[in-house]
């Protein structure tokens, strides 16, 4: 039975098992979630966890889902996913080893780029928070000192604020979806970005002294 089928069926007389044919039909999204983000290496849970975490926002998709909005079950559920996996990450206050001040070899910034926008919301660069001498460097050992620096000052940020940054820039979270995860409002978020990027600039500015 296809998924047309099966969503015509349930949507017509909803019952346990179409619904578990249903969330079998779509798993791949769950895989797709995890693997195409960094939460495998936030090592906060096991693969397990995180699949079922997965599972359970899919099952949420399932139940709210709306086709008379003319989105598509994919792109619903794959929010809804991503969604669950992030909350449960905040439920266990968001203290993964990717934030970690104390084991910097777990950290997973590395491969960002310091000149091209990680974020499009606000055109947010990283290495516009870089001292003036070593913001677009041109050499590879001044690339990499200045990584060095960046990881070093996310590391000495608060947990709220290494977070929000995580967030932003490397999970690609929008100021709405991380205003959701911290259940604070949007301008709130935008404000404090704001407020680490200066404070950023600042702990790189006494780095390069």
């Amino acid at each position: 039975m296809d998924t047309n089928t099966l969503w015509a069926e349930y949507k017509a007389q909803p019952n346990t098992l179409l619904k578990k044919k249903i969330i079998l039909s779509y798993t791949n999204l769950v895989h797709y979630v995890i693997h195409h983000s960094k939460f495998a290496t936030m090592n906060i849970f096991d693969d397990r966890d995180y699949f079922q975490f997965g599972i359970e926002g899919l099952n949420e998709a399932v139940d709210r889902f709306d086709p008379d909005f003319g989105t598509k079950f994919e792109t619903y559920a794959i929010q809804r996913i991503r969604g669950k996996i992030i909350d449960e990450l905040r439920k266990a206050q968001i203290k993964p080893r990717i934030l970690s001040r104390e084991d910097s070899n777990q950290v997973q910034y590395s491969n960002v780029s310091l000149n091209q926008p990680i974020n499009q919301e606000d055109g947010s660069m990283l290495y516009e928070v870089l001292p003036a001498d070593v913001e677009t460097p041109d050499f590879e050992t001044e690339k990499i000192e200045a990584k060095e620096k960046l990881i070093e000052a996310i590391k000495n940020l608060n947990e709220r604020d290494r977070m929000i940054i995580t967030l932003y820039y490397f999970e690609h979270l929008s100021y709405k979806e991380i205003a959701d995860v911290l259940d604070i409002s949007v301008s709130r978020i935008s404000q404090i970005h704001s407020k680490i990027i200066e404070n950023l600039k600042s702990m790189l500015g006494d780095l390069n002294d």
